[in-house]
């Protein structure tokens, strides 16, 4: 629970500090939901394809999607964690840089799923066939 306290702590500095969104809250958890959401949906794809040579739905993932912020939204604002998230300032082994180079791969990793996740599907159900 800590790294998602880390990394909605970064998320929000992103776009309360550099983008100065007007909502900084909303738009964290929707972007680090998506972010979860990529993870579970790109892990839940290899597994599937890999060892069960089968392409799951559409749908599923975007109900995950929605599953995943509705219960982001419940964790941090209907708790007010966000808040106490915010105000504690958490870290990782108490150091700012490497919670930040850890937050910044865990974009990039997820979004890039977004580019070389169908391209690596392909090849599995090639293999499959």
């Amino acid at each position: 629970m800590h790294l998602f306290k880390v990394l909605y702590y970064y998320y929000y500095f992103f776009y309360g500090k550099i983008i100065r969104d007007p909502e900084p809250h909303f738009a964290t958890v929707l972007a680090l939901s998506f972010s979860e959401a990529l993870a579970i949906n790109g892990t839940m794809d290899i597994i599937a394809i890999k060892f069960y040579c089968y392409q799951i739905k559409v749908w599923i993932f975007v109900l995950i999607v929605g599953l995943i912020i509705f219960i982001n939204y419940l964790i941090f604002h209907r708790t007010d964690m966000a808040k106490r998230v915010i105000k504690s300032n958490p870290n990782i082994l108490n150091s700012k840089v490497l919670s930040i180079v850890i937050t910044i791969l865990f974009f990039l990793i997820t979004v890039s799923w977004l580019f070389w996740g169908p391209i690596y599907g392909k090849h599995l159900l090639e293999l499959c066939r």
